[in-house]
C-alpha cells in the first residue's frame, strides 16, 4: 500500500498501532527507544504516547532502580496497560459458538461456549452467538471495545458479512456485524476464522518477528492463512485460499464442494474418525485405542505403536496428503514460518514427525532450510483469540481505523 495516499488521520492510525504492537511484543520502553525502534521522531513519539495515556491504554513511569543514581533525572517508560481494556472475540464453529474476552496482551480472561445443532439456519446461529455475548459484554461494561467473530468462510472486503460458508451450509450474505452492533452497541468486525488464527499467531505465537507466516489449520475442514510483513493476506475478491478444494483422490469421499476428493474431503477430522470406526470394527487393537483416546491422531498413534496395520495404513495415507498440503504452499508462497493448527496442534511427537519428515522432502530445496514448520502456540482458544485480535487490529492498526474512545 502506498503510504503516500494516506490522509493525516490514517497515518496516525498507523503509528498508533505501530507503537502499541512494539510495546506488546518487547515490554516497556522509554519514548526515546520508541523513537529508535519505529523511525518515528521523538516529538511524534511523544504526542502519540501523551494521547494513549490519557486514554488509558498506557502508563508512564520512572522505574526504581536500586544502582546509584547518575546527575540529572531518569528516563521514565511506557508500559502497556494491559487489562485496561477488554476485546471480545466470538469463533462461530459447526456446532457451536466460542467466546472469549482477551486483554490487550492476548490473554484470555473469560471463556463460554454455546451449543447449536448442525446445520442450524444463520439467523439461529448469529442469534445464539449474540445472546451467548451480552453477558459477557455487560460485565466488561466500560472496559469493552469492540468485538471480532472468526467466520469458516470468505467475507466481504468491508468484513461486515459471511458471503459463503460450506462448513455453516450458508450459502447467501449474512449480516453478522450489524446484528452484533445492533444488539451490543459495539463495534464489530468479522473475519475468515483461519486468517484471524494467522494474525493471532503472527502478533503472539509463532510468527513473532517473522518475515511472514503461514498458518494451516486442520479440523472439519481444510484452512489457510498467510501473514505478510506482520498483515493478514487476503487473496483477490474472494479473499480466502481454496487450495483445500484441489483435488487429490479420483475415487475418495464427496467433498462439501460437491467435487470427489478434495484435500479438505481426505484430511477432514470429521472423515478421519469414521475412517477410524470402520477400521475398529475389524481391528481390536484399533478399537481399544479408540476406548482409550479422544483425539483421533491419538487414536492412530497408539494403535500404530501397538502394531496396528490399518492405523500404520491410515496414518500413511493422511501424512502423505497432508505434507502436499504444506509443501503446496510453501512452494508457492515462501514464508519463513508455518504454524499447524487444528488438530495439528496437539497431534503426538511421532505422528507431527513422519508429518514434518515427508513435508520435507517436498518442499522445493531451495527452500527447506529457509522455513520452519512447528505445530501453534496458541492453544484451546486459538479461534477466539483470533477473533478478537482481528478486532484490536481493526481499531488500532489499520488503514482509517480510528481507536474508540470509551
Amino acid at each position: 500500500m502506498d503510504r503516500r495516499s494516506w490522509l493525516p488521520e490514517d497515518v496516525r492510525a498507523h503509528n498508533r498501532g505501530l507503537l502499541l504492537r512494539l510495546l506488546t511484543e518487547q515490554g516497556p520502553l522509554s519514548r526515546r527507544e520508541l523513537a529508535g525502534r519505529t523511525g518515528l521522531s521523538i516529538p511524534t513519539v511523544s504526542s502519540i504516547v501523551t494521547d494513549l495515556t490519557s486514554e488509558g491504554y498506557l502508563t508512564e513511569s520512572i522505574p526504581r532502580t536500586y544502582r546509584p543514581a547518575r546527575r540529572g533525572p531518569r528516563a521514565s517508560v511506557v508500559t502497556l496497560s494491559r487489562h485496561g481494556y477488554m476485546f471480545l472475540g466470538v469463533d462461530i464453529r459447526t456446532d457451536e459458538v466460542r467466546l472469549g474476552l482477551t486483554d490487550l496482551s492476548g490473554l484470555v480472561t473469560r471463556a463460554a461456549r454455546a451449543p447449536f445443532e448442525r446445520g442450524a439456519p444463520a439467523e439461529r446461529v448469529i442469534d445464539i452467538a449474540v445472546a451467548a455475548a451480552t453477558d459477557i459484554v455487560e460485565a466488561a461494561a466500560r472496559t469493552m471495545v469492540a468485538i471480532g467473530v472468526g467466520v469458516p468462510g470468505p467475507v466481504d472486503p468491508a468484513r461486515r458479512r459471511c458471503v459463503l460458508s460450506l462448513a455453516l451450509g450458508w450459502r447467501d450474505d449474512i449480516d453478522v456485524a450489524d446484528r452484533f452492533e445492533r444488539a451490543l452497541d459495539k463495534p464489530t468486525v468479522v473475519d475468515y476464522n483461519v486468517r484471524a488464527m494467522a494474525v493471532a499467531e503472527a502478533r503472539y505465537g509463532l510468527g513473532q518477528r517473522a518475515e511472514n507466516l503461514l498458518y494451516v489449520h486442520i479440523g472439519e475442514g481444510v484452512g489457510f492463512g498467510f501473514v505478510v510483513d506482520g498483515k493478514p493476506f487476503r487473496q483477490g475478491a474472494h479473499g480466502v485460499s481454496e487450495l483445500g478444494h484441489h483435488q487429490v483422490s479420483d475415487d475418495g469421499p464427496r467433498c462439501r464442494c460437491g467435487s470427489i476428493g478434495c484435500l479438505e474431503a481426505v484430511l477432514s477430522e470429521s472423515y478421519l474418525r469414521s475412517r477410524v470406526e470402520q477400521g475398529a470394527r475389524r481391528s481390536p487393537v484399533l478399537a481399544r485405542a479408540r476406548r482409550q483416546h479422544r483425539g483421533v491422531l491419538d487414536i492412530l498413534d497408539a494403535a500404530r505403536r501397538a502394531g496396528d496395520e490399518i492405523a500404520d495404513d491410515l496414518l500413511a495415507e493422511f501424512t502423505d496428503h497432508l505434507s502436499t498440503t504444506i509443501a503446496l504452499n510453501v512452494n508457492v508462497f515462501s514464508p519463513t514460518r508455518v504454524a499447524l493448527g487444528g488438530i495439528l496442534a496437539t497431534a503426538p511427537k511421532e505422528v507431527l514427525n513422519r508429518a514434518l519428515s515427508a513435508t520435507r522432502t517436498k518442499i522445493c530445496s531451495v527452500l527447506r532450510d529457509k522455513v520452519t514448520v512447528e505445530p501453534s502456540t496458541l492453544g484451546q482458544h486459538a479461534g477466539l483469540l483470533g477473533a478478537a485480535t482481528v478486532a484490536l487490529d481493526h481499531v488500532f492498526y489499520e488503514r482509517g481505523a480510528v481507536p474508540v474512545q470509551v
